[in-house]
C-alpha cells in the first residue's frame, strides 16, 4: 500500500511538471546530436568520481555548438539521497560563430526510491553557476524501468528557472527518453531523444536532440565493483 501511495504522489508530480506548458513548439526549430563518453570509478562504498567528454552539434547538426568535459564527484548519504558537485570546462560557439570559454559549476541533490520490483522514480534539484555569473535552478523528476539485466528505460522531465528582479521565472523545459543497454560487465551504451523549448522569451526556439553515449565503470583498487 505504501508503494502504491508513493507511486501515486510521484506520478502526480511528474505529470504536473511534464504538462506545465501548453505548447511544445517554439517560433523556430533546430535539430542536434549530443554524443558523450564517460568513465566512472567508485572511490569508496559511497563516493564516486566521473569524467565525461561530450560534444553537441546544433544548427540541424551542421556545426559544433559546444565541446566540454564534466568532472563530477557524487556521494550517497542514504539508500535514497545522493549529492553531487560538478565542474564543466570547455568551449561553446555563439550564434555569430565565435568561440567562447565554457566554465560552469553545478551542485545537485537527488532523491530516488523504488516503487515496484522493476520500477523506480527520482526527483533531482540542481543549481548551476556559469563564469559570467549566470544562475539557473533546475527541477527534474524521472521514472526508470528495468526491462532486463541488460536493458533499462528512463523518461525525464526538467524545468529551468532563472532569477530576475521580480523573483524567478521559467526559461526552458525538457523531455527526454533514454534506453540503456549493457554490452559487457562494466560497459553501457545509451541512446535517446530529447525535446527542449524556451519559454517566456520573445523569440523562443524548440530543439530536437538525438543522444548517444558510452559509459565505462572502472574497478575499485581492491578489485571490487
Amino acid at each position: 500500500m505504501t508503494s502504491i501511495k508513493s507511486m501515486g504522489r510521484l506520478a502526480i508530480v511528474f505529470l504536473s511538471i511534464l504538462f506545465s506548458s501548453t505548447s511544445i513548439f517554439g517560433q523556430w526549430t533546430d535539430y542536434g546530436i549530443w554524443s558523450s563518453i564517460s568513465i566512472s570509478k567508485n572511490i569508496s562504498n559511497n563516493l564516486e568520481f566521473t569524467s565525461e567528454a561530450q560534444t553537441r552539434l546544433d544548427y540541424d547538426a551542421s556545426r559544433l555548438g559546444s565541446a566540454f568535459t564534466n568532472f563530477t564527484l557524487s556521494r550517497e548519504f542514504s539508500p535514497y539521497w545522493k549529492l553531487s558537485s560538478e565542474l564543466r570546462l570547455g568551449v561553446s560557439r555563439t550564434d555569430e560563430y565565435a568561440d567562447e570559454p565554457l566554465r560552469r559549476i553545478t551542485i545537485s541533490a537527488k532523491y530516488k526510491r523504488p516503487l515496484l520490483s522493476n520500477l523506480s522514480a527520482s526527483l533531482r534539484f540542481r543549481y548551476q553557476l556559469k563564469s559570467d555569473y549566470n544562475q539557473t535552478f533546475r527541477l527534474s523528476p524521472a521514472l526508470y524501468y528495468k526491462v532486463s539485466k541488460k536493458l533499462r528505460l528512463a523518461i525525464y522531465s526538467e524545468l529551468f528557472f532563472k532569477p530576475s528582479q521580480e523573483g524567478f521565472y521559467q526559461s526552458d523545459f525538457r523531455y527526454r527518453f533514454m534506453a540503456k543497454h549493457k554490452v559487457s560487465k562494466r560497459r553501457w551504451v545509451s541512446f535517446g531523444y530529447q525535446i527542449e523549448q524556451q519559454i517566456n522569451t520573445p523569440d523562443p526556439w524548440t530543439q530536437h536532440v538525438f543522444i548517444c553515449s558510452y559509459d565505462l565503470e572502472l574497478k575499485r583498487s581492491n578489485g571490487k565493483k
